[in-house]
This record gives C-alpha cells, sequence and structure tokens, in this order.
C-alpha cells in the first residue's frame, strides 16, 4: 500500500498504544545539535539501554554537566522503563532531561526526552508545551511532530493532531507513521485498511527488534477486534517466536485463547506477562480471567495488585486518574467521589478515550442521561471497537433508548463475539433482554 491512498488529512485519534512507537524513535533525531566527540559515549555502548546508561554514567563521573550524556541518560533511562515495567527510570529520565536543559536551554534533545516522558505518564498539555519548545529550536525535525500530534489528540483538538500526522507521514514514512495512520483508520472504522497498513509497520521494523515485535502484537490485537481469532493468534505466535518470552505478545496470546475458552492457559500466560513487565493492565486481565473461573480471592489478589503499580505509576509522576476511575467502576457502582475524580480525570483527557471513561462510569453510577450523551460522543470518529460499543450499548439501555441499545450491543457481539471475557456475556443477556 501506498501512502498517496491515506486519507489526507488523516483523521485518526492517537492512544497510550503509540507512544512506544514515538518514544523509541524521538530520541534518535539529533540533527542540527552539536555532534559529541567520538569520545564521548562510545559507539559500542549504544547497543543497549544499559549499556547507554553506564557509559552516561561515567562520563558523567567525570563531567557531571555533559549535556551529550545527559540526554543519553535520559533516553536509555526511557528505554529501560519501557522494557521493565519500572516507572522509577521515569523519575531518573526526568532529573537527568532537566539537568541537560539547566546546562543548555536549547537542548532539544531534553525537550523531546522531556514530552515523551510527559506521553507516558498522561500529562499531555506538558507533552504539548515541550514539543511546541522542541520545534521552536528545531523547527524541521520529525520527534517533536509525533509528540505534538499525540498531545493534541489526547486533549481533543483533533484538527490540529490530524496535521501533524500527516505532516510526519509525508517526511517520514517509518514504523511510528506507519502505526499512527494504522491507528488513525481503525479509529475511523476502517479496521482493513488499518490492518494493511499496520502491516507495512511490522515490514518497516528490523526482523527480531522489539519494534518490530510491538507492532506485530498491535496487527495481532487488531485482528482481534475483528473476530479473526486465528489470524491473532498467528500474529502473537509470530512475535514470540522472533522475541521469546516478549511480555506483551505473551499476553496478546492470553487474550486470544480467554477468547477461545482456554482460561486456564490464558490465566497461566497472563501470569507469566505480569513476572516479565509488571503493568497494571496484566493483573486486570488475570481478574477477569480468574472471575471467569469462579475465583473471587484471585480476583481480590488480581485487582490489588493492579492498584499497587497504579499507585507507584503514580508516586513517579504518572497521571493514572482515568485508569483508577475505570477500574473502580467495573469493581462496584460508583458513588459520587468516583463521578468526581472522573469528571476531572476526562479535563485533563477530553478527547475520545476520556468521553469513554466518564460515560461508562456515568453509566455505572445510574447517571443515565449523563452517561449516555459521553458514550455517544466517544463514537465521534466512527470507531468500530466492541468494549466501547459495549458500553455505550449499556448506557443507552440505561437512558431507555432500547432500539439504540440494541444496534450498539449487536455490533458490539458482530465485530468479535467472545470481544470480553467477563462483558460479552453481559451484552449477550442484556441484548436478550432487549429482545
Amino acid at each position: 500500500m501506498t501512502l498517496s491512498r491515506l486519507p489526507s488529512p488523516l483523521v485518526a485519534a492517537i492512544a497510550a498504544l503509540v507512544v512506544f512507537a514515538a518514544t523509541a524513535f524521538v530520541l534518535s533525531q539529533t540533527r542540527g545539535h552539536a555532534p559529541a566527540a567520538p569520545t564521548e559515549i562510545p559507539a559500542g555502548a549504544l547497543r543497549t539501554a544499559d549499556g547507554t546508561i553506564a557509559a552516561a554514567q561515567a562520563r558523567l563521573q567525570r563531567d557531571p554537566g555533559n549535556v551529550i550524556a545527559l540526554n543519553a541518560l535520559a533516553s536509555a533511562s526511557l528505554d529501560k522503563a519501557r522494557e521493565t515495567g519500572d516507572p522509577s527510570w521515569y523519575t531518573r529520565a526526568d532529573e537527568a532531561a532537566h539537568r541537560a536543559l539547566a546546562d543548555d536551554p536549547r537542548s532539544f534533545a531534553a525537550m523531546d526526552s522531556l514530552g515523551s516522558l510527559a506521553l507516558t505518564r498522561h500529562r499531555f498539555a506538558d507533552a504539548l508545551s515541550w514539543s511546541r519548545r522542541s520545534l521552536a529550536v528545531a523547527p524541521t525535525r520529525v520527534a517533536p511532530l509525533g509528540i505534538r500530534a499525540d498531545a493534541l489528540i489526547e486533549l481533543g483538538r483533533y484538527g490540529a493532531g490530524f496535521a501533524a500526522i500527516q505532516r510526519r507521514l509525508d517526511l517520514r514514512p517509518d514504523l511510528p507513521s506507519y502505526s499512527r495512520a494504522s491507528y488513525a483508520l481503525e479509529l475511523r472504522g476502517d479496521r482493513r485498511e488499518a490492518i494493511s497498513v499496520m502491516t507495512l509497520a511490522v515490514d518497516a521494523g528490523a526482523p527480531g527488534s522489539e519494534g518490530q515485535a510491538w507492532t506485530r502484537v498491535q496487527l495481532g490485537l487488531l485482528r482481534f477486534g475483528g473476530g479473526d481469532l486465528d489470524g491473532a493468534e498467528r500474529e502473537m505466535r509470530a512475535a514470540l517466536a522472533a522475541r521469546p518470552g516478549d511480555a506483551r505478545a505473551t499476553a496478546g496470546l492470553a487474550k486470544v485463547l480467554a477468547a477461545r475458552g482456554h482460561l486456564a492457559r490464558a490465566a497461566a500466560l497472563d501470569s507469566r506477562a505480569i513476572d516479565r513487565l509488571p503493568l497494571p493492565e496484566y493483573p486486570a486481565a488475570l481478574a477477569e480471567i480468574h472471575g471467569a473461573l469462579g475465583r473471587p480471592a484471585a480476583v481480590r489478589e488480581d485487582l490489588a495488585l493492579a492498584r499497587a503499580m497504579q499507585a507507584l505509576l503514580a508516586a513517579n509522576g504518572s497521571n493514572v486518574d482515568l485508569d483508577v476511575s475505570l477500574a473502580n467502576a467495573d469493581a462496584r457502582r460508583p458513588g459520587a467521589a468516583d463521578v468526581a475524580a472522573a469528571r476531572a480525570a476526562r479535563l485533563a483527557r477530553p478527547g475520545v478515550i476520556g468521553d469513554q471513561a466518564l460515560g461508562w462510569v456515568l453509566t455505572r453510577a445510574g447517571r443515565c442521561a449523563e452517561g449516555d450523551r459521553y458514550a455517544t460522543r466517544s463514537l465521534r470518529l466512527g470507531t468500530r471497537d466492541a468494549l466501547m460499543l459495549f458500553q455505550a450499548g449499556m448506557a443507552a439501555a440505561c437512558a431507555g433508548h432500547a432500539d439504540l441499545a440494541r444496534e450498539r450491543l449487536a455490533g458490539a457481539l458482530a465485530l468479535n463475539p467472545a470481544f470480553s471475557v467477563r462483558w460479552a456475556p453481559v451484552a449477550r443477556r442484556e441484548l436478550a433482554g432487549l429482545s
């Protein structure tokens, strides 16, 4: 597929799932900065995050204000956070980048690190500010364009965000650009083209690299979202064959096996993913499986672990308010304090994701008319996502709009009858009741 077949400008919304692709490439774009002397950071050290960190720290022991070493340390610390799931690396990246800026206020590499960090922390207004500063210093680079696009779209400023996406595609059709284009097409409801473009992203990645594995997992999730369980499993297993033990591919395969009804095997895989990469979404997924297996004590343990991981992220600067609001809404009937927290979280993320989350919290709280209003807003880009349609269907049913509820719930189940171990059976029961 050629770029000429992509929409221009692209109508898209970039969520947390493309942050890795942006981060992985953002920090390598350093044209326009004074080049480092050959002995600053040994070339061989740059092959791994650990090697870069060790080399940068050694250089900083001799020269504490060395901007190049500080920027290398900030970039590699972001890589370590992604590789390990340890959010304390975010704090180290933050400190190193700010030290670099203190010594060189025009260091766009430091600005890009801080912009990428703000995205991963879901602090989108900060990310937008850093991208502006970086572009003001070096306006021809693609790195801050990705940061700018992600931030604008999460802030609900779609026109400007779409333009930034299109600009990056025009400048550099690479893995991050294809990933964004694919997600844009998915959010517009064109899953077939989204799959085609994500396949281009896979092909653009280096064989066996983390980037290629990540895009293959996203391709598998696209196939899963359309109910193609065979295709989804094929992509997850291909990612694992290229990178044995990859946590994201392991969790993706668990999702597919759970949808097939192999709950015990799926639970074992999710547990393995948690051990390798402690991200809150993994114990949350495991809780759903344990719930389906009738293990309430295990569910409580899983949710407690997810909350502990969220608390650790918050302690290291991440804004997890929207995630916490959603988790609370799934676990219990939200109270007034939960609704207030969800409203505040949505103000910081007023795009379709924020609307979806607030709509669900309001619906679960019994505030049906308002829940339906936000759920309807969450569909305004034409997204065909089963969970989003399910939640919007439940909101419509809560508000008394039976025909709309039937349409949305049937749409969710038509996309993927096994979209969620927990919620797909609820969708079927609700649809049967409405019929």
